[in-house]
């Protein structure tokens, strides 16, 4: 069953590295937001989930990763610049086998003036982003977890345009590491009046390899609407005893490398207390800023 488990992988991996090569560079995509860390965790990691998501918030990064986590809930809450702030809400559950997930991604961009055709203040404008989920997970084969995500989006700013995504993707366990892989934002893109513009349809590949109180982080992505980028990170985990454990994460990529200034550096931390995590990371974005993220899950079965 391994064997079968590593050449279904492997089928995988290479599919979407075609797919991720031989795609459209134009970089005139829409639902830019869907690009964002779902969670603090993974923005402190250098943005790597491909083989490390689990939980809840693995329906926004693999759906594989929800068969992995059991019952969760998690919320994260991210401020990137002005009056730009993100909100990503998630559920997971077992299922029939397998987990199901359910979740909502929420992006505002603040309060700006609209003007009319002549250039003179017409009242105000309150755009968002909004991508509502629903995934399932469960095991294919031995070592192997499976999962689909489909998704709603909705887009507000003077006018609207809404559409429909998929995601696909499986985890490999290899005992030593494991390999994640997934196909993010499947779909026709989404329409404002007469213009169409494509969804950012990604293919990540990553891996993650426990190493005693460390664990090393690689993903590689394939953007449809831009070059292809890499992220790595590591955590190092403190557990003392007394129920409670202090991970410290670090790590950087390249996906904005003209942002400028310091650019692509990302640091953070996680503090688990029983069933809950609290998890903050802060990610460099050149001359845009830092941005903060925030995140609290809660498990929703036995302890950790």
């Amino acid at each position: 069953m391994k064997k079968s488990a590593w050449i279904l992988t492997a089928v995988l991996l290479c599919a979407a590295a075609r797919a991720g090569y031989c795609a459209n560079k134009a970089g005139t995509g829409t639902a830019a937001f869907l690009k964002l860390p779902a969670d603090a965790r993974s923005a402190a990691l250098g943005e790597t989930s491909a083989a490390s998501a689990r939980g809840a918030m693995a329906l926004f990064q693999n759906p594989a990763g929800l068969a992995d986590g059991g019952a969760s809930a998690a919320f994260s809450h991210a401020l990137l610049a002005e009056d730009l702030s993100y909100d990503v809400l998630g559920a997971a559950v077992p299922f029939k086998g397998g987990v199901i997930g359910a979740g909502a991604q929420y992006l505002r961009y603040g309060s700006m003036t609209s003007l009319d055709n002549t250039g003179a203040p017409a009242g105000s404008l309150s755009p968002r982003d909004a991508a509502f989920a629903l995934g399932y997970a469960r095991p294919l084969a031995d070592g192997v977890l499976a999962g689909a995500a489909a998704k709603y989006l909705d887009s507000r700013i003077s006018g609207s345009a809404s559409g429909a995504a998929l995601d696909l993707g499986l985890v490999f366990n290899a005992d030593d590491f494991f390999v994640g892989a997934a196909i993010q934002h499947l779909g026709k893109g989404l329409k404002f009046a007469l213009e169409e513009s494509p969804l950012p349809t990604n293919v990540k590949i990553g891996v993650m390899i426990p190493a005693d109180k460390w664990q090393y982080f690689a993903d590689f992505n394939f953007p449809k609407d831009g070059p292809g980028w890499a992220g790595g990170g590591a955590e190092y985990r403190l557990a003392p005893g007394g129920g409670w454990s202090l991970a410290c994460r670090a790590g950087y990529n390249n996906a904005a490398p003209d942002a400028g200034g310091i650019s692509g550096l990302t640091a953070g931390f996680g503090f688990e207390l029983g069933k809950f995590t609290l998890d903050y990371a802060l990610r460099a974005q050149g001359m845009l800023g830092s941005t903060h993220h925030l995140g609290l899950s809660y498990a929703l079965g036995a302890p950790k």
